[in-house]
């Protein structure tokens, strides 16, 4: 695993179409409205290289109004924190703010130091990964229930049994949790591999 240049803010703007779903139509043309209306602003401002606007599926809120955004900003990399925020209603006049926000959370970040920045904290991804895997369970979760009321956890674990959860959105979704557990399951058999030499010279 390595860490990649990261920039100082990345936006991901909902732009997600449903036909006839019970979870309603998505943010379609109104997320597709904001994205465009951040695109132009990151230009006009010439910051291409420090901000990220990149337009996604459905980010588990769909507000009767507008786009949901989600913002991740001051990233420095593996180890790091990283502030976060999910905006719901943005309009496409909204797209100012929201740069102006994003852009002082990501400067209030301290930078790590080089000796940081080339060491890898275990504790802190396996953290990060727990955090983020607990969110997109809770949004499966949550998207199994608005589709079929009154399902447990236990029930989604068999989603063949429910008609249902037969929706790309759920799929979709349930995708990037299974995505995140096999990352989790990789990092662990790496560090397991990196740790085995210290364990056998203590032998």
């Amino acid at each position: 695993m390595r860490a990649s240049a990261a920039p100082r803010v990345h936006l991901f703007v909902c732009a997600n179409r449903r036909e006839g779903s019970p979870l309603g139509p998505g943010c379609a043309d109104r997320g597709e409205a904001v994205y465009d209306a951040l695109k132009r602003e990151v230009s006009r401002r010439r910051l291409v290289a420090d901000v990220w606007v990149t337009k996604t599926h459905c980010l588990g809120i769909c507000p009767k109004g507008g786009a949901t955004v989600a913002r991740y900003g001051g990233a420095q990399g593996l180890g790091t924190e990283v502030a976060t925020a999910i905006l719901s209603e943005v309009d496409a006049a909204d797209a100012g703010a929201i740069l102006d926000h994003a852009l002082a959370a990501a400067g209030r970040d301290e930078t790590p130091r080089a000796s940081e920045k080339s060491s890898l904290d275990w504790a802190t991804l396996e953290g990060e990964l727990a955090a983020i895997e607990e969110l997109q369970k809770n949004k499966v979760f949550a998207l199994a229930r608005r589709l079929k009321p009154g399902l447990t956890a236990e029930d989604i674990q068999n989603p063949h049994d429910f008609p249902e959860l037969d929706d790309p959105d759920w799929h979709y979704a349930d995708g990037i949790l299974t995505g995140i557990q096999s990352v989790t399951s990789a990092m662990r058999a790496l560090r397991k591999r990196r740790d085995e030499p210290n364990d056998r010279g203590g032998e």
